[in-house]
């Protein structure tokens, strides 16, 4: 049995949080990495994400880096 003890890493590209006071008022949004920039998705307004709120996401996206 072969049991390999590679290092892992991964990239954050999105996540998606949410707007609002809870989750029965307001709507969701999508930020994404793109070019090395945070740029937000919200309906059909879309801007760079100065200061993404990471730690509120409710869902994430990562890529797995090849090392």
């Amino acid at each position: 049995m072969c049991v390999c003890m590679c290092v892992t890493e991964y990239e954050l590209l999105g996540f998606v949080s949410h707007m609002g006071t809870s989750t029965m008022c307001g709507h969701y949004v999508c930020h994404i990495k793109k070019n090395g920039q945070w740029v937000i998705f919200n309906d059909s307004k879309v801007a760079v994400s100065e200061t993404p709120p990471r730690e509120l996401g409710y869902l994430y996206l990562f890529r797995r880096m090849t090392i």
